[in-house]
């Protein structure tokens, strides 16, 4: 019983904050295309830390921005 109440609370708290796992998802997805696309290790790095900084701060930024109700 208390597992089948984690779960929906898993999901309850998936639909509260779908901004963050969408930002999240979409900062992975457009870092691992580059990862496919670019051929030399160290351009991937150079490229790919500052997009996932930038992704990540902008997601965690647009979930704050819509609890706050700004």
């Amino acid at each position: 019983m208390l597992g089948l109440l984690d779960f929906v609370v898993w999901i309850v708290d998936l639909l509260a904050y779908w901004r963050l796992c969408l930002g999240l998802a979409l900062t992975v997805l457009a870092c691992g295309l580059l990862v496919l696309v670019i051929p030399d290790h160290l351009a991937r790095w150079i490229i790919c830390v500052p997009l996932g900084v930038v992704g990540v701060f902008l997601t965690f930024r647009w979930q704050h921005r819509s609890d706050v109700g700004t």
